[in-house]
């Protein structure tokens, strides 16, 4: 496969796409239950006329009750749909986080724990603002319009009346609305941060506890944890005074005004007893769809605040290049075309870099410490999008970083990372290329040996291998080593080495470099300073460069 990766227009951010079928749905449903109990309650005001008139209440007993029964069927209906709204939302939503995730990491200013409580708390909450709230703002505002419908059929006068009230909830929550803003802003965030302050800390355990600080480091988790409640208490009492407010003023005035427009009515002769009962009943059921609304604005503000979260973060991600495919990329070659990027902060990174990479050419990338070459790789993997100009690759490509993350699990878990239906076989071929077999062989349980916690139960020189059998189980065209030697012993170091050289074999490689040993057999080395290629030359003069050079290439 080829792929060019260039830049990009940005495209809409759309989180509710996957639950809009069900959103309509659930409306569809509550407005058929709205006109089937609006039925039911002219039924009943017409059987209290017929029983006024001592008339016989057959045809209206059977209207009622077929209403009843059909409303009844569907009453089950909306909360399920909710439910499944939410589920197919919260779904859809993390793919697009995770997504992101991966394009805007490397790089990123996004800490982890505030993208794990975004595609965790936040999607939940953008899942409940889908499944409940939207469809219930849309029914709550449609709804009161259908029955002022049914009430103008009884007596128009009243419908009018019960139609200037309508607007009184909307009101009342739109003088909220900012104060609520406001709330659920700084609770998302503080959220966000009691999150990203305790994975910090679980992940730098170790390095708390030999320093001395973890018991500083806790109270700073309990003060953040504190703010927390505090903002939840704030949200909660601003949701208070939305249901106050919605109860004492919108309620009890809408039932008043129904109750005095019947009584009135019916004092002058213009609607009968039967209708004067089904005018209060059609004015409690127009309260009913608003009032919810106010009982879930908490749900809809705090879904809002998590929605413009995970939109800024997905944003970034639709904002890059997407890849496409190129048929004048040749397999396995490599081609920067006045490729720019720069970090979050403006920093410029890599400026204006051109450079090609034949099929089956080692290349070293060389250079001091910050001078692009690690962001260069990046952009070759894709991990990465150029801000101008493109990347042609020729084929697949994988990593095999300098510290390899291994996944808590066993040594077949890890290696089918790269590829699930790998059988014992393959897995042994890649760990006997990467001379690691002899090793796992040894162990009690081999290929279920547990690497433990970030690989933690293997040596530095193990993992390395690992991530080389790894990378050789993806069988990628194009292979980026990241100073995979750095970290280990001589011995490991010649081990690694011998995996390396079987690594290269029939694939292009692009080598970090920040020692001599490192560029061995390399075909040229590029050396980077300030994110431009300052000079290309040979692997001897490379070589030679590292050794005069040392202090500048480390």
């Amino acid at each position: 496969m080829t792929t060019e990766r260039g830049t990009k227009g940005e495209r809409r951010v759309r989180l509710y796409e996957a639950g809009k079928p069900g959103i309509i749905t659930t409306a569809l449903v509550d407005w058929a239950r709205a006109l089937l109990a609006a039925a039911a309650v002219l039924a009943i005001g017409e059987l209290i006329d017929q029983a006024i008139a001592g008339e016989s209440a057959g045809p209206a007993l059977v209207w009622l009750a077929v209403t009843l029964l059909i409303r009844g069927i569907l009453s089950t209906f909306p909360s399920i749909s909710s439910v499944k709204t939410a589920i197919e939302v919260e779904r859809d939503l993390r793919g697009k986080v995770l997504e992101a995730a991966l394009v805007v990491g490397p790089n990123s200013d996004k800490r982890t724990g505030r993208i794990l409580t975004q595609a965790t708390e936040g999607v939940e909450a953008v899942g409940a603002l889908a499944g409940t709230f939207l469809p219930q703002l849309l029914t709550g505002m449609s709804i009161p319009l259908l029955l002022s419908i049914f009430v103008a059929i009884l007596d128009w006068p009243t419908a009018l009346v019960l139609l200037a009230l309508l607007p009184t909830i909307p009101l009342l929550l739109r003088m909220l609305e900012s104060r609520f803003a406001s709330v659920t802003a700084r609770y998302r965030e503080t959220a966000d941060e009691l999150s990203a302050r305790f994975l910090d800390g679980i992940q730098g355990l170790k390095t708390l506890k030999t320093l001395g600080f973890e018991r500083e480091y806790g109270h700073r988790i309990a003060d953040e944890a504190e703010r927390l409640r505090a903002e939840t208490m704030r949200l909660l009492r601003v949701n208070q005074l939305a249901l106050l407010l919605v109860d004492s003023l919108f309620t009890l005035g809408t039932v008043v005004a129904a109750a005095s427009m019947a009584a009135l009515r019916l004092t002058a002769g213009a609607i009968t007893t039967g209708e004067a009962v089904a005018i209060i009943m059609l004015g409690v059921m127009m309260i009913e769809p608003l009032a919810r609304i106010g009982r879930f604005f908490y749900v809809g503000a705090i879904g809002r605040a998590s929605a413009k979260q995970i939109k800024e973060l997905v944003s970034l991600k639709s904002g890059k290049a997407s890849a496409t495919t190129s048929q004048d990329v040749t397999a396995g070659s490599l081609c920067f075309d006045r490729v720019s990027y720069s970090y979050p902060d403006g920093t410029m990174a890599v400026d204006d870099v051109s450079f090609a990479v034949e099929p089956g050419e080692v290349v070293g990338l060389i250079g001091p410490s910050g001078a692009g070459k690690t962001t260069l790789a990046h952009l070759a993997l894709g991990l990465l999008e150029p801000l101008d100009g493109s990347v042609a690759v020729g084929g697949a490509t994988t990593l095999v970083p300098q510290r390899p993350f291994l996944f808590h699990g066993s040594i077949a878990e890890n290696l089918r990372v790269a590829k699930p239906e790998a059988t014992d076989e393959e897995l042994w071929s890649v760990l006997e290329a990467s001379d690691l077999a002899e090793t796992i062989r040894r162990r009690p349980r081999q290929l279920d040996t547990a690497v433990g916690e970030r690989g933690l139960q293997l040596s530095g020189g193990e993992a390395q291998r690992l991530a080389i059998a790894r990378a050789l189980l993806v069988d990628a065209a194009i292979v980026v080593l990241d100073e995979p030697t750095s970290n280990v012993d001589l011995e490991s170091e010649a081990r690694l080495k011998r995996a390396m050289a079987e690594v290269a074999r029939g694939r292009t490689m692009l080598i970090i470099a920040h020692r001599r040993s490192t560029i061995a057999g390399v075909d040229r080395a590029l050396l980077i300073e300030r994110g431009r290629v300052a000079r290309t030359m040979s692997g001897q003069d490379a070589r030679a460069f590292m050794t005069t050079n040392s202090e500048t290439t480390s």
